[in-house]
């Protein structure tokens, strides 16, 4: 085995790269002359003797770079030829091993659950940077540094401008590409890989543009160019995934179109994309999810809102063995809830303990910056000048439980069941063994007459807040005796510990407001 690199850098280029991150090889003007945005081919060989054969692609300036995600150790060769099938360069370097996290993929124990490509376990904490990549956007260094203090490791982002078209991929007369936003897209995700190496992107090439779908289904070549382009350019790098689609309406009058051209996208990105990198699709609010049987679909990304309970993850999560991620729910800006920081709390345990993978939203980053909810900005920069209310503020807490106990929750299993079955008030979940049980204890002020039917009914989830008393309930646990542990979701403090001696316990919590409980078997 080789020993790791002593800079953990993920693009390379030159005698040495990481596992697990990305080489890169470059050549001038005149080596790859041509009219073309990929205007080189060039061949990968690992050090197990199988090719990977890539296209280069063009940059503003002229040069042209291939690149190759590096996933093993040892000596690999490339070879790169021009259109005219000339070498213009051939090489080698050596792999080494490193301790980067690399690409997302599904976990090989729990098709529902993601991991890192290097094995490590990815608890998911996504949120909503649509403008991140848009030149227009200028705090996005804020963003992203604020982003990974804050605990995401999961930011959706299209290729879209401010005006949520695909003009920003294209030059003025739509004749080509515009290689300069195409520049500022590529120096944005490499800031955020070289120092947040476990930070993905979730990059629609499309966005919401549903005029550039329909020209993709129509076989528009330069919609077709732009999407192998997105793919040679980002895919190799380890923190890009794809959405074929973005809040995808099917209730458009030509939807059967639109779901045939998504699923083609799909299709393409899978097949476009030797890295493997995961590929998913986001349809409108409220919308069943259509994909979950297709080939290409890696995992369901689904919309909703007032989801604390959790029950359209655990209906989507029935559909399919693969990861039910809540991408859209209620925002900070757009349908807020009263009480912001309790209310993505409940959310982020309700979607949890249910199987899926939660995601929050703050300011409309589909929309420039503005005075008031619009933009890209730091989220702490956000609370401080009053844009947004601390509604991410606990995410921290979540990771700190999960790195005390040492949970990863692969194949554990929703059961609402041993709670109760009321999950407004508490939500569950229990180990593959049954030898551990965490309960989020959600005690809200108000839950009586919560009837959420899409925008109608009741949505006490929209206006209640950690309760200011004490609150018991009852747990049936598939053990007697266990050792049960007080977590506070607030302040990540862990507040004391009891034992249990019977599988029906009714606990107490240690003091008013919302608590977790973890219960291990004695």
């Amino acid at each position: 085995m080789n020993s790791p690199a002593s800079q953990e850098a993920n693009l390379s280029e030159g005698s040495t790269a990481l596992v697990f991150g990305c080489y890169q090889i470059s050549f001038g003007k005149e080596e790859a002359a041509g009219d073309s945005s990929l205007p080189i081919l060039a061949t990968f060989r690992n050090p197990r003797g199988v090719d990977l054969t890539v296209r280069g692609f063009k940059m503003k300036d002229g040069t042209v770079k291939a690149r190759c995600y590096v996933n093993e150790e040892g000596t690999w060769t490339w070879e790169a030829k021009n259109q005219e099938g000339r070498c213009i360069g051939a090489g080698d370097f050596q792999a080494l091993a490193s301790k980067l996290p690399g690409k997302l993929t599904i976990h090989e124990a729990d098709h529902r659950q993601f991991r890192y490509s290097n094995g490590r376990s990815y608890l998911h904490f996504g949120d909503t940077a649509y403008l991140y990549l848009y030149k227009g956007e200028t705090r996005w260094k804020a963003y992203i540094d604020q982003a990974a203090q804050a605990g995401f490791n999961k930011i959706r982002v299209s290729l879209c401008d401010s005006s949520g078209s695909t003009d920003a991929l294209y030059d003025t007369g739509r004749k080509e590409l515009d290689l300069e936003n195409w520049d500022e897209f590529d120096n944005r995700i490499l800031y955020a890989l070289e120092r947040f190496p476990h930070i993905q992107f979730q990059i629609t090439p499309f966005g919401s543009d549903w005029e550039e779908y329909r020209k993709y289904g129509d076989g528009d070549p330069l919609a077709h160019t732009a999407l192998r382009y997105a793919q040679q350019r980002f895919a190799h790098l380890p923190s890009v995934h794809w959405l074929a689609a973005d809040k995808l309406d099917l209730e458009k009058d030509d939807s059967d179109s639109l779901r045939e051209t998504v699923s083609r996208i799909g299709s393409d990105l899978k097949a476009g994309d030797p890295t493997g990198s995961l590929v998913g699709a986001l349809q409108n609010r409220f919308s069943d999810f259509v994909f979950a049987d297709e080939s290409w679909c890696d995992f369901l990304s689904i919309s909703h809102i007032g989801q604390i309970t959790g029950e359209t993850v655990l209906k989507h999560r029935a559909l399919a063995n693969k990861p039910t991620a809540l991408d859209e729910d209620r925002s900070e800006s757009e349908d807020p809830p009263n009480f912001a920081r309790y209310y993505f709390r409940r959310l982020f345990w309700g979607t949890l303990l249910s199987g899926g993978h939660p995601t929050y939203a703050g300011l409309r980053t589909n929309s420039s910056y503005d005075d008031h909810q619009g933009g890209i900005q730091g989220y702490y920069d956000a609370c401080n000048n009053g844009r947004l209310k601390q509604g991410a503020h606990d995410f921290l807490q979540i990771r700190k439980f999960f790195l005390d106990t040492g949970i990863n929750l692969i194949r554990w299993i929703p059961d609402d069941v041993m709670s109760g079955s009321n999950p407004l008030l508490v939500k569950s979940m229990r180990s593959p063994d049954n030898n551990e049980c965490i309960a989020y204890i959600a005690n809200p002020d108000s839950h009586s007459g919560h009837s959420p039917d899409r925008l109608e009914g009741l949505h006490t989830d929209k206006i209640s807040c950690a309760s200011e008393t004490f609150t018991t309930f009852t747990l049936e646990l598939p053990f007697s005796t266990g050792i049960v542990k007080w977590f506070s979701p607030t302040t990540g403090e862990w507040k004391g510990q009891t034992e249990t001696t019977k599988n029906s316990t009714t606990l107490l919590t240690p003091a008013p407001g919302d608590w977790v409980v973890w219960i291990k078997r004695k």
